[in-house]
């Protein structure tokens, strides 16, 4: 009887507490780049939109008044266009910056951060967002693959550039 009063108050106390934090499908996940250059050079490559059309393969990007547009060609030829809209915050010159994506399939943080290492630098590039304002019909794991896609595509694009690869 005593064991039995436990657990409905117990199960009483885990009902209250999940009515004030609803159920939200989340995702961290983290990719990370080597590129034979500095991290200052990068950083100038990244924190600019009109630059990005010079190295993103396909990519839309403008930017105004500290927020960047990106329209990224999908997965395959046929796939949906990866598609957002972010404000730039936290820029640090030479050691990354983030992107708050507020409009599309995603919205949360994309972090880049930029480590000096050797000749080089190692690209971070952390997401953590929830389902955003477009795409319900897509599970959030197919949108944040899609994303991480794109920006990996992206990144590899520069990466080429600035290692004279191209």
């Amino acid at each position: 009887m005593v064991q039995q009063r436990a657990r409905e108050q117990q199960h009483a106390q885990t009902d209250e507490s999940r009515a004030y934090t609803p159920a939200v499908a989340r995702s961290n996940t983290t990719d990370e780049f080597f590129v034979d250059a500095p991290p200052a050079r990068l950083f100038a490559e990244l924190a600019d939109a009109e630059r990005m059309r010079e190295w993103w393969p396909g990519v839309r990007a403008s930017n105004s008044g500290g927020r960047v547009k990106i329209r990224a060609p999908g997965f395959r030829r046929l796939a949906r266009t990866v598609r957002f809209e972010a404000r730039l915050d936290g820029l640090r010159p030479g050691e990354g910056l983030t992107w708050w994506l507020e409009k599309g399939e995603l919205r949360g943080r994309g972090e880049w951060w930029l480590e000096g290492f050797k000749t080089g630098t190692i690209v971070h590039y952390y997401l953590d967002v929830e389902r955003g304002d477009r795409g319900r019909a897509r599970r959030v794991t197919s949108a944040v693959r899609r994303h991480r896609w794109a920006v990996r595509r992206g990144v590899n694009a520069l990466k080429d550039r600035l290692e004279n690869r191209r």
